[in-house]
C-alpha cells in the first residue's frame, strides 16, 4: 500500500514538472514579442532616477491640475464678465469649472456665484430691507469699506448714480487679462521654434479659445445685471448691525435698481432688465406695427423659447458643447509626454493670474455700477450719524434705525424722531460739541453737495407746493 502511494506521488511530481517547464518554455518564447517595462517599474532603477525623469517631463500632474480650482475659474469670470470679450487666461481648474457649470445650468441655471461678503440692502422710502443675493453687491460693499479710527463709531458715504448703468469699465486688471493671453502663446512657441514641436502652441491656443468663449456667454450680463435701469430709488447697502460702513445710493432716474439685483433672479426666469438686451424681439401691436414706448423708443421684450429665455438655452447648449470639448482637451494633455513643462508654466502663468483677478479689490464702475460720491457723514455715536443723515436727506436716517437700533430707544432720542429735536440737540452740544463741527469744503463741493439735496428732495416731494 505504501509503495503504491509511493508511485502515485512521483507520478504527479513529474507532471508538475512538464507542466512547469512547459509554461515557461511558452514565456520564453513569446518575450520577444512583448514590450519591455517601463524603467520606472525596474527593480533595478533608483529612486533618484524616477524623479529626475518625472520631474525632467512632468506629464500625470497636468492632468491632476486640470482638475482643480474650478471655484477660482467662476469668480474670475464673474469679476470681468459681461462684454463679448472676456479676458480670463487659460489655466489650471477649467475642466473642474466645466463640469460644475454642466450641473449648474441642469439645476437651478446659474453661472454667477453666490455672494462671498454678506449685505443688506434698504429701501430708504419704504424701510424694507432684503438680504443679498447678489454677488456683485457683496463685492461692491467688500471692495468700499475701508480702515477706520477707533473714534468712528460708524461711516455713511452718499453717491449718486450716474450714466452707463450696465457697462463695465475695463481697468487694469482687465487689460493685463489681454497680456497675459500674449505671454502664453508667446510661452508655447518657445518649443515650436526650438524643436519644432507644435503640439503645446495647439494646445495651449485650443484651451485660450474654449476660455473666451465661455466668458462670451451671454447669461453672463444678463445675470450680473437682472434689474430695472434709470431707477429713482434711494437704496444703502450695509454689512448689518455691528459694521460701520453704510453706501447710499441715490438713482437719479440713471442707476441701476439695487433692490431688484439683490434678488438675484433665476435665469430660467423672465427677468427684469433683460428687455433692452439685444436678444429682445420689438413689440408689435394686432396690425404687425412696432409698439413705442412713450420717450418714442421702440418697445421690446424678452425672446422665450418654450418657456424659458432664449439666453438661458444658449448657455445650456453652450456649456454642454464646451464640457465636451474639455474633456477632448484633458485627453490630449494627458497623451502628450514631450516639451510638457511649457505647458506647465502656461497654466502657471494664468493661474496666478486668475487668483489675483478672482481676489483684487476693484473699483465700483468696473462691476457696471457708476456711482460718483458726494459727501461721508461719520460720528463717534451711530445715532447721531443716523439724525445727520436724516437731515441732510430726509428718509435714509429713519430707514435704517431698526437694522442698527432693533431695540428701544431713549426718551429723548424718541422725542427727537418724533419731530421734538431740542431736547436730544442741546444735550448733544453740551456733551459732543465737536460732532457738530461741519466739515471744511470748496464752494464748488458745497454747491454740488447742496444740488443732491435737493434732487433726493424734489424726488420725495415732487409737487413744489406741499
Amino acid at each position: 500500500m505504501d509503495a503504491q502511494k509511493k508511485s502515485r506521488l512521483e507520478a504527479l511530481t513529474l507532471l508538475v514538472t512538464n507542466l512547469t517547464n512547459s509554461c515557461h518554455a511558452l514565456a520564453i518564447s513569446l518575450t520577444p514579442h512583448l514590450p519591455s517595462p517601463p524603467r520606472f517599474l525596474r527593480r533595478d532603477v533608483a529612486p533618484s532616477e524616477i524623479f529626475s525623469n518625472q520631474w525632467r517631463t512632468p506629464t500625470d500632474v497636468l492632468s491632476v491640475l486640470l482638475i482643480i480650482g474650478g471655484d477660482i475659474i467662476q469668480k474670475a469670470l464673474a469679476q470681468l464678465s459681461g462684454g463679448t470679450i472676456v479676458p480670463v487666461a487659460f489655466s489650471f481648474g477649467w475642466v473642474a469649472y466645466s463640469f460644475s457649470t454642466v450641473m449648474s445650468v441642469v439645476g437651478d441655471g446659474r453661472l454667477m456665484p453666490a455672494p462671498d461678503y454678506p449685505a443688506k440692502v434698504i429701501n430708504a422710502e419704504s424701510g424694507y430691507k432684503r438680504d443679498n443675493k447678489s454677488w456683485i453687491l457683496g463685492r461692491l460693499l467688500r471692495d468700499y469699506e475701508m480702515p477706520l479710527g477707533d473714534n468712528v463709531g460708524i461711516s455713511i458715504t452718499i453717491f449718486e448714480a450716474q450714466d452707463n448703468a450696465g457697462v463695465p469699465e475695463r481697468d487694469f486688471l482687465w487689460w493685463s487679462g489681454v497680456v497675459v493671453i500674449v505671454l502664453q502663446l508667446g510661452i508655447a512657441a518657445i518649443p515650436c521654434g526650438l524643436h519644432q514641436d507644435w503640439a503645446i502652441l495647439l494646445l495651449t491656443a485650443g484651451g485660450i479659445l474654449l476660455a473666451l468663449t465661455t466668458g462670451a456667454l451671454p447669461q453672463w450680463r444678463f445675470e450680473k445685471w437682472a434689474c430695472r435701469r434709470e431707477t429713482k430709488k434711494v437704496v444703502s447697502l450695509t454689512g448689518g448691525n455691528g459694521t460701520r460702513h453704510v453706501m447710499v445710493v441715490i438713482g437719479n432716474k440713471k442707476g441701476l435698481d439695487l433692490e431688484d439685483l439683490a434678488a438675484a433672479e433665476s435665469p430660467r426666469m423672465r427677468r427684469r432688465g433683460e428687455d433692452s438686451d439685444r436678444l429682445a424681439k420689438r413689440v408689435r401691436d394686432e396690425h404687425g406695427e412696432v409698439v413705442k414706448d412713450k420717450d418714442g423708443n421702440h418697445k421690446t421684450e424678452i425672446r422665450m423659447i418654450k418657456g424659458q429665455p432664449a439666453a438661458f438655452w444658449i448657455t445650456r447648449t453652450s456649456c454642454l458643447t464646451l464640457a465636451a470639448f474639455w474633456i477632448v482637451f484633458l485627453i490630449s494633455v494627458a497623451g502628450w509626454k514631450q516639451n510638457t513643462w511649457y505647458l506647465l508654466a502656461v497654466g502657471g502663468v494664468g493661474m496666478i493670474h486668475n487668483v489675483v483677478v478672482a481676489g483684487a479689490k476693484r473699483s465700483a464702475s468696473t462691476t457696471g455700477i457708476h456711482l460718483k460720491k458726494v459727501e461721508r457723514i461719520q460720528q463717534t455715536k451711530v445715532m447721531d450719524a443716523l439724525m445727520d443723515l436724516e437731515n441732510a436727506y430726509e428718509k435714509v436716517g429713519r430707514s435704517l434705525l431698526e437694522e442698527f437700533f432693533p431695540g428701544s430707544f431713549r426718551p429723548a432720542e424718541t422725542q427727537w424722531w418724533e419731530g421734538k429735536k431740542d431736547a436730544y440737540d442741546n444735550k448733544r452740544i453740551d456733551e459732543r460739541p465737536t460732532s457738530l463741527v461741519q466739515i471744511r469744503r470748496t464752494d464748488e463741493e458745497a454747491r454740488e453737495i447742496e444740488n443732491v439735496r435737493a434732487r433726493h428732495y424734489k424726488m420725495l416731494h415732487p409737487d413744489p407746493k406741499r
